[in-house]
């Protein structure tokens, strides 16, 4: 069965060379040269001189320069609309609508949760420890930050990723996907046309570039894709003590209950299971659903599944894209496979595209296997693809009990009338994100955190919390005392009985003696500056 899903040197990396081929047809594309190692170091350089200059810019200054580039990606969009349907086979409209229609909102609304992350913190601190005291905390850019994309979304990862890092005042190098290179090279290049020179580099490979992107000397590293890179890189940047943010994927659940508007459920379920031909961290791939609707579930899903359009057509006159590569659409087959050989019951599609009887690129069916359950792989991994696995459940305990089971744990889904028990049931999921009659929209709101737990990775993205990875702390504390600090050498027995009185007041022991408290105090202070007086006087 497999053997159809090759293609001759399907989108690698070898002898220097990106070698891609279209998902539609297997059309080999023009080969892209790898960066050298030497190279990437050469560039992580350079950067780093430049992002001095750009951290002192102001936040409005780093806008207004960014804006130019989010303005050239949509006045030349057909440019890089054409690029991703040739790379990686996405269909026109869902990348215009997903994508590509929102590079100035995206800059506005990241430079709203900037602002806010970056603002000055001022520190409440107690005035008797810490007479005539004030501190406050600054976020500062880390300096350069490499960005390893993944290849199913190449323009929006971009925005959630580049604009923060550059908008929080650091350089940025960034590593495509080797699936995307062209796409994502060309949005960088236009983002970089209102940058100072040397801020914004691409350099081009496989895993190797990646290797050297992170041992060149980079401050901080934005990391998404799948859970074995994913450690590789956490464990490779946690050597050279760098921060990083790694997102490792996703199985999103539906749980679908009883009560739902089944119309809008069904039509929720299949865009989100089907979007982007199922490639998504954040798509729909179980369905639980209460056992008393699901048999109209099903059958309602079918109904509508059967209907869309699979195949190279005219924007507009399609709905579901290739997969974006041979061995995405291997994956694929080798879940649904394992499913119905297990017990599932094949209920929509389940079969690869074919024109005049031969397979057609990496097409692929839009597929409902019902009666699922855990044990078969569609269930237990990650699929990424346009599959949904129905597993039938008694009530939502049960449908909270298989999701927090699974391995993964980005964002789930509640499908109900009741949005007060809908509420309850998001506390119990051990995901990153709940929606409540919708599914996953929240990747694309910068001011929400998207992030996971278990094999999803511990990476924030979008919201003030992601720009851990882009900033660091600074605290200053400004002191007005002119006097030493009570705490201050020469030590002697009557610091020792205060700092006793100190402790056992703070335990409720020895309050009889709390009047004493401020006579020791002024009394220690007092000492020390006779002996800091005299002291002076003699080296003057």
């Amino acid at each position: 069965m497999n053997e159809s899903v090759h293609f001759q040197s399907w989108s690698v990396v070898e002898g220097g060379w990106i070698r891609p081929r279209s998902p539609i047809d297997g059309k080999a594309l023009t080969p892209i040269p790898v960066t050298p190692p030497e190279e990437v170091r050469e560039v992580v350089r350079r950067a780093k001189l430049a992002q001095a200059g750009w951290a002192k810019r102001s936040l409005e200054e780093r806008v207004r320069a960014l804006r130019r580039g989010a303005r050239a990606i949509l006045e030349r969009r057909d440019e890089v609309l054409a690029l991703m349907r040739e790379e990686v086979g996405k269909l026109e409209v869902d990348a215009l609508m997903s994508e590509v229609i929102g590079p100035l909102d995206q800059l506005n609304a990241w430079a709203r949760v900037v602002r806010q992350g970056m603002r000055r913190e001022w520190v409440s601190l107690n005035p008797i420890a810490f007479p005539r005291k004030a501190a406050y905390i600054d976020r500062v850019p880390r300096g350069v930050v490499g960005i390893i994309a993944p290849w199913n979304y190449p323009v929006a990862t971009l925005f959630r990723s580049v604009f923060p890092a550059l908008l929080t005042g650091n350089a940025v190098v960034f590593k495509p996907s080797e699936y995307a290179s062209q796409t994502e090279r060309w949005v960088a290049e236009r983002l970089a046309e209102g940058l100072p020179p040397d801020l914004l580099f691409v350099v081009m490979g496989g895993k190797e570039t990646g290797i050297a992107l992170i041992e060149s000397g980079i401050d901080a590293c934005v990391f998404t894709g799948s859970v074995a890179s994913g450690r590789e890189v956490a464990a490779r940047c946690a050597s050279r003590l760098i921060p990083c943010s790694v997102e490792l994927g996703g199985k999103d659940a539906a749980i679908v209950l009883e009560d739902c508007d089944l119309e809008r459920t069904i039509a929720g379920v299949t865009h989100w299971s089907l979007h982007n031909v199922g490639q998504a961290c954040g798509a729909i791939e179980i369905a639980y659903v209460e056992e008393r609707i699901a048999d109209a579930f099903v059958e309602g899903l079918v109904g509508a599944w059967e209907k869309l359009r699979v195949g190279p057509m005219p924007p507009g006159d399609v709905d579901i894209s290739p997969l974006s590569h041979a061995k995405q659409l291997k994956v694929v087959m080798e879940h649904v496979e394992d499913a119905v050989a297990k017990g599932a019951r094949l209920v929509c599609g389940g079969r690869r595209v074919e024109r005049e009887g031969s397979p057609m690129g990496c097409f692929y069916e839009p597929t409902i296997l019902d009666h699922c359950r855990p044990g078969m792989r569609v269930v237990d991994e990650e699929t990424f693809g346009p599959v949904l696995a129905v597993v039938r459940v008694s009530g939502a305990a049960q449908a909270i009990e298989f999701v927090n089971r699974g391995r993964y744990g980005l964002t789930a889904s509640i499908w109900t009338r009741d949005i007060a028990r809908a509420e309850r049931l998001a506390e119990q999921l051990d995901v990153g994100v709940v929606t409540i009659n919708n599914h996953a929209l929240t990747g694309g709101i910068p001011a929400l955190p998207w992030s996971g737990t278990k094999d999803t990775g511990p990476g924030v993205a979008n919201g003030v919390a992601s720009l851990h990875t882009f900033t660091r702390p600074r605290s200053v504390l400004i002191d007005r005392n002119r006097t030493p600090e009570l705490y201050w050498m020469p030590y002697d027995r009557e610091l020792w009985e205060l700092g006793n009185l100190l402790a056992d007041l703070q335990v409720g022991q020895r309050l009889h003696a709390a009047w004493k408290l401020p006579l020791m105090i002024r009394s220690r202070v007092k000492k020390l500056g006779e002996f800091y007086r005299s002291v002076t006087r003699r080296t003057k």
